[in-house]
């Protein structure tokens, strides 16, 4: 059975990838940047951040974006999607928005801490 929550798991994270690179071509032809992936650079996400991911435990790991969506419901930030990230960090992270400048993404984040949250900006990948 855990076996297949994982291969779900990394179907809906292949799937995701997919819609989120199509939009980020979007995005990037409505701030003039070049639309070929290989060409254009990527743009900044703005992330919550929230506590540590047990990658053998399904259970941890929803408990701990359970926790993140409530600070962020707390924090009044409503988000029509849920975006998570992993890597090496090894923690909850929820993309708030994606930006096409380290600038205005650093702004963001500062005002965004202000809400007591943990933010992270982190150059977008897919």
């Amino acid at each position: 059975m855990n076996s297949n929550i994982n291969e779900i798991e990394q179907s809906i994270m292949r799937m995701t990838a997919v819609v989120r690179q199509e939009q980020a071509q979007w995005t990037a032809k409505s701030f003039g940047q070049e639309t070929d992936p290989k060409l254009r650079p990527r743009g900044w996400w703005v992330l919550a951040c929230g506590e540590p991911l047990d990658n053998d435990s399904f259970d941890n790991r929803e408990k701990s974006r359970e926790q993140l969506l409530e600070f962020m419901n707390q924090a009044g930030i409503m988000l029509p999607e849920n975006i998570w990230v992993w890597d090496e960090t090894g923690i909850a992270q929820l993309v708030i928005t994606t930006v096409p400048t380290l600038e205005r993404a650093q702004k963001l984040a500062k005002k965004l801490r202000t809400k007591g949250l943990s933010i992270r900006v982190k150059r977008e990948t897919f």
